[in-house]
Parts: C-alpha cells; structure tokens; sequence
C-alpha cells in the first residue's frame, strides 16, 4: 500500500489517483464534473461522471497530447500562469463531447455473454 499522493515502484499510487481501467498504470490526472442525464421516465438525474487521463493509453489521443507533455515536463507548477488550466480544459471538453460507439459496445457485449472477456 502507498500513502496518499504516493507512488510505487510498480506505477500504482494511493487512493488520491486510481488506477486506468485500460492497463491499471496509475493515472496522471483524474477530473470529477457534474454530469447529467434522462432517464426512461424522461426525469433529469444529475450525478458526476469522472475522467482519467493516462500517459500510457491517452498518447495518441491529439486532445490529451498538450496536457500530457505539460505533466511530462515537471507539471503545472513550472508553467506559465494559465497553462495547465487551458491544456486540461481543452482535454476535458473533448473528453466530455464523446459517445460510445455503439458498434464496439455491441461487440464487447457480445465477448463478455460468451465468456471471452
């Protein structure tokens, strides 16, 4: 176990970053906001929907590559004023403007009915 904020020499770090649920490396960033949604009753249900940023999954994604060079550098502390704030909202809006693929979902399912995953 590794005290808060800490990390292992395995990449994991305490309850303060989890790990990603793609390759369970420790996060980097992990971003919690309000979400929304309806339900089948056509009700709002307000909730918080939370996004992790990992340098070993998010390499290729073009919205995460400003941010995560930002945190490679030495983190925000280092950079100009406003830096960190404009790279992470950056990546987060377009982390929020993504949906499912409904083709992928499918076949995900589709492994996990028949034992595969």
């Amino acid at each position: 176990m590794t005290p808060e904020g800490g990390t292992a020499a395995d990449g994991t770090r305490g309850p303060c970053c989890p790990r990603c649920p793609r390759c369970r490396v420790a996060a980097v960033l992990t971003v919690r906001y309000p979400h929304s949604w309806h339900n089948r009753a056509g009700e709002r249900v307000e909730g918080v929907a939370e996004s992790l940023l990992c340098s070993r999954c998010d390499t290729d994604d073009p919205a995460a590559a400003a941010l995560l060079a930002l945190l490679g550098e030495g983190g925000p502390t280092g950079a100009a004023p406003g830096v960190f704030e404009e790279r992470a909202g950056s990546w987060l809006g377009a982390v929020r403007a993504r949906r499912a693929d409904p083709g992928a979902l499918a076949a995900e399912e589709g492994r996990w009915r028949a034992g595969e995953l």
